[in-house]
């Protein structure tokens, strides 16, 4: 799915059962956890779903 190029738009996808949240026009990517949330650097700007999801993976494999 292509992500809405609109910066009042967001996305949050469940990658192995945890959710991270990404406000689209940007490359920060926010693990939903409660409280202090830990933030993430994508290498682009993600024009789809699937793209948000592959970089989310690559920074989040340990």
């Amino acid at each position: 799915m292509t992500l809405l190029r609109n910066p009042k738009c967001y996305t949050d996808v469940c990658i192995d059962g945890k959710w991270y949240h990404y406000d689209h026009c940007g490359t920060t990517v926010y693990m939903l956890k409660g409280g202090a949330s830990a933030e993430f650097n994508l290498g682009s700007e993600p024009l789809t779903e699937g793209e948000l999801i592959d970089q989310i993976k690559q920074l989040t494999a340990f």
